[in-house]
């Protein structure tokens, strides 16, 4: 009796030594895996104080080096990749953009340098005018390091005066405005200007009012500009015709000397787009090929040689793809620009017919606008041929002459009903003023049903349509604004 109970004992003691010694070993493992986290972040923070440091090192140096430089001098330039370098305004002696290597570290150390057009005595656009802009140079020295933490760098400001008083220059001022479409500046912009006759090619970003400008910039003609922004629709200049296959909007443009010239650009935020093709119950149709063409219009088709006749100009976009909805009845376009959109060819569907997109901008096309800054979904609709159903196209009445005029009406209410049927259905007409029955998948029951046609003013039209059996119906309904 007494060895059963000390065995017992014996077998507990052994049950609570396993659980003991599981939890001192996660306990212990819980202490290395927090120090050694704590650890990795200490030696991160270290490293990081040390390129930190190491950054303001060299910004501190570089600042030093180009205060040793003569004013002449205090310019950037980069390589063109043939051996030769482009230059920036002001041009000079400092590579724009260089990597330096130091304590195992690799540093990115980026100098802008430009003229400034102090107010003191008056600016190039002003009361009083400054004929000589360029009155004095601003540098700045930015060093960057791999892996950095967002927005970690060293920064550096600094100016330089020239020796004596100022003398008239054979240069120009080159500003550049950015707008949003509602005509507010938009800050923060990145304006890259290429000259290749004068060696000029750099970028900077506009300030709160939407502008950047260089005084001292070189004389001549072809200066290409080019506007960028995260999140907007990037624009551009272009060689006139025929250099550029098309007549462009925005020609690249001359800087003569002494004077201001001046270029403004108009940016939108992105859009993102889908194409859906889909019946009209709204359920998807898979891999409907289509091309479509539009966004931000770039310029038009050069005009027909003599003595061809006159035409209206064909706009060139910057925007055309020939795709398809894939297994999903989708296709998405991420980032596009806002404008004007059109399809010119839908493929067909076997036994349906493509009825139109949803939203239209205009009856009897196929286009639609894109709005800046959304989210926007335009439908391809295809209706059955051997549904039982009815296509109603709303359209107005002109109120001069008395005749349809072919402009689809939305957001109508049609009414389609029958008493005998026990039926009764309400659809409002979409942008190209189509409404369609059924809501549903099920075919409509043979027979003779009343619509009525009304809405906010307009007139209320009603009529009848019979189904017979024989699939798709199409009524069209012209109203007379009230």
């Amino acid at each position: 009796m007494n060895g059963t109970i000390r065995n017992a004992r014996c077998g507990r003691r052994h049950g609570f030594l396993l659980i003991e010694a599981a939890l001192v070993l996660f306990l212990f493992s819980v202490i290395v895996l927090t120090f050694y986290q704590l650890f990795a972040l200490g030696s991160k923070r270290i490293l990081d104080s040390r390129r930190k440091l190491g950054a303001t090192a060299l910004a501190a140096e570089r600042m030093e080096m180009i205060r040793s430089l003569p004013y002449d001098v205090i310019g950037t330039k980069q390589p063109d990749g043939s051996g030769g370098f482009m230059y920036g305004i002001p041009p000079g002696d400092i590579l724009e953009t260089e990597t330096v290597e130091r304590s195992g570290s690799s540093f990115t150390v980026h100098t802008v340098a430009q003229y400034v057009d102090d107010p003191f005595d008056g600016t190039s656009s002003g009361s009083p005018t400054d004929v000589i802009p360029t009155d004095y140079k601003r540098v700045r020295v930015e060093v960057s390091w791999a892996d950095a933490e967002a927005g970690q760098r060293v920064v550096a400001w600094a100016s330089f005066s020239p020796d004596g008083v100022e003398q008239p220059s054979n240069t120009g001022v080159l500003s550049v405005n950015v707008l949003d479409p509602a005509a507010d500046p938009v800050e923060g912009a990145v304006v890259h200007i290429v000259n290749a006759s004068t060696g000029v090619n750099l970028s900077a970003e506009t300030d709160a009012f939407g502008n950047q400008a260089w005084p001292g910039t070189p004389p001549g003609e072809g200066y290409s500009i080019a506007v960028s922004k995260s999140g907007y629709c990037g624009v551009r200049t272009y060689p006139p015709y025929p250099e550029s296959a098309f007549d462009p909007l925005d020609s690249d443009i001359a800087v003569i000397a002494g004077s201001v010239n001046q270029k403004s650009f108009s940016i939108g935020r992105t859009a993102d787009l889908t194409i859906r093709s889909e019946n009209m119950a709204g359920n998807a149709i898979p891999d409907v090929a289509f091309t479509l063409s539009g966004g931000l219009q770039l310029g038009t088709e050069p005009p027909p040689a003599p003595p061809a006749p006159s035409t209206v100009p064909v706009p060139v976009y910057d925007f055309t793809s020939s795709s398809d909805t894939g297994s999903s009845g989708e296709k998405e376009y991420a980032d596009r620009c806002p404008g004007s959109y059109e399809f010119s060819s839908v493929g067909s569907v076997p036994g349906m017919e493509f009825v139109g997109i949803d939203p239209v901008a205009s009856a009897g096309s196929q286009a639609f606008n894109l709005d800046a800054g959304t989210d926007a979904t335009v439908r391809l609709r295809f209706a059955d041929l051997s549904l039982d159903s009815v296509l109603f196209t709303v359209t107005m009445t002109d109120s001069s002459s008395g005749t349809p005029n072919d402009v689809p009406v939305s957001g109508l209410s049609v009414r389609l009903r029958s008493a005998t049927l026990g039926y009764d259905s309400t659809v409002a007409t979409d942008g190209a003023g189509h409404a369609y029955f059924p809501t549903s998948s099920d075919p409509l029951a043979e027979g003779t049903y009343e619509y009525e046609v009304s809405g906010d003013g307009y007139g209320t039209e009603t009529g009848s349509v019979d189904i017979d059996g024989s699939g798709l119906v199409r009524k069209a309904v012209t109203v007379n604004a009230s």
